[in-house]
């Protein structure tokens, strides 16, 4: 009778402690496996770029505060249940802009002390170097950070890093680029982000600097009487940047403008399958009750204004829902608003591009809404000799998305309505 009373004991105490630890909470200074398991997760999600050694030190606090505070969670540096469950969702479902933390305030040592010479070198650290990363040096890496358009964090990540390690090696090689063909990596997502809000960009953001990037590059390059290299210096960066913040600040497209913005606005929102009535270059009722869905299909304040959020995610690849009445296999072309001596409109007088399509209403009738394997959503609008039977001709911005395009046999075409 006794042991199976002791029994008992013992499995009420391993349930009892078992809760107890569910509702850990992890902090600073603790260390074991649940510290190593976090800072996997932490590594997983894109917000730590140190090795797991399963110690709860400085940089796991300020990996976990950056995650907190991108998530909207109080933050503490601790990891409740609440910041557990949002961190075990988020892992493997992006990465943190800016990647993950290497050094942060707190941090001691040699390595720290290496880091304050750079930043010392390069102009940014005035205070004095002692292998403490101190608000001398928050300070000092914000300010490297605000100039090169990196999350103001005052921790290094690898952004950071990269900026710092790019920026020396400059210094020493006098006009080395920084970036070039060849490279990749989170900087060169950044800098492509940049060359396509400028409109220099018609690529993918893909992080790899490639024959669309150096050709971006080598256009602005000539438009701002640099040298046309296609590789990016201190100069280009510099004048790229200010570019880039000129752009910024006068982003945001508001009801009743009128204009190419809102043309390019339209034209994306039939892209992505958010139907703003008709593409005619202003932003009347139709525009703001499609920006007002997306908002609410992403989870956006609806505001039915086009501010940073809508335009950056109307600037990633369309998303199919799966919905549709029919699908055909066609074979699909690609033109530009001008080709052909067109004059910019479409046959039902919309302002062509991506987002219409050419069609035979025979086949499929004019004002369908459809969506392309490989293209995105389109109004079928337009009509052209050529275009007869099981032809479709996709709308693009350019010359060089056209050739990029081609053309192409047995694509999916799903009409949706």
């Amino acid at each position: 009778m006794k042991k199976i009373i002791l029994f008992f004991e013992v499995i009420l105490f391993c349930f009892l402690l078992s809760g107890w630890s569910s509702a850990e909470i992890l902090q600073y200074g603790m260390s074991g496996e649940a510290v190593s398991a976090l800072q996997n997760d932490l590594v997983d999600a894109g917000y730590l770029a140190r090795t797991v050694d399963g110690e709860y030190g400085s940089t796991t606090v300020k990996a976990v505060s950056e995650f907190q505070k991108d998530k909207g969670l109080r933050i503490t540096g601790k990891v409740d249940e609440e910041t557990k469950r949002e961190l075990r969702d988020a892992v493997g479902k992006g990465y943190r802009v800016g990647g993950g933390i290497i050094y942060a305030k707190g941090n001691r040592g040699a390595v720290i002390g290496s880091l304050q010479k750079k930043l010392n070198k390069l102009g940014y650290l005035s205070g004095s170097i002692d292998g403490v990363y101190g608000t001398d040096t928050v300070q000092a890496v914000k300010k490297l950070q605000k100039k090169y358009n990196i999350p103001l964090s005052g921790a290094v990540d690898e952004a950071t890093w990269e900026v710092l390690s790019n920026t020396e090696e400059k210094k020493k090689v006098g006009t080395a680029p920084i970036y070039a063909k060849g490279d990749r990596g989170k900087n060169i997502e950044w800098l492509q982000k940049k060359l396509k809000m400028i409109e220099y960009l018609d690529g993918e953001i893909d992080g790899i600097y490639g024959e669309d990037t150096a050709r971006a590059v080598k256009s602005f390059q000539v438009d701002e009487g640099l040298s046309d290299t296609g590789a990016v210096d201190k100069e280009t960066l510099d004048r790229l940047n200010e570019k880039y913040e000129i752009v910024s600040k006068n982003r945001i497209v508001k009801p009743g403008e009128r204009g190419k913005r809102v043309i390019r606005l339209q034209n994306r929102l039939f892209l992505h399958g958010y139907h703003p009535g008709s593409s005619d270059g202003i932003y009347g009722a139709g525009t703001e009750l499609a920006i007002k869905r997306l908002q609410i299909k992403e989870n956006l304040k609806q505001t039915g204004i086009a501010d940073s959020e809508v335009l950056d995610y109307l600037e990633n690849p369309p998303f199919f829902t799966g919905k549709y009445k029919k699908v055909f296999h066609m074979r699909a072309t690609a033109y530009t608003p001008y080709d052909g001596g067109n004059v910019g409109r479409t046959a039902l007088g919309n302002y062509a591009g991506k987002g219409h399509a050419a069609v035979d209403p025979e086949m499929i009738p004019l004002g369908s809404i459809v969506y392309i394997e490989g293209y995105g959503y389109a109004i079928c609008d337009d009509i052209g000799g050529a275009i007869k039977g099981n032809i479709i001709d996709v709308g693009v911005d350019t010359m060089a998305e056209a050739y990029e395009w081609g053309t192409r046999d047995n694509v999916k075409v799903y009409l949706v309505s």
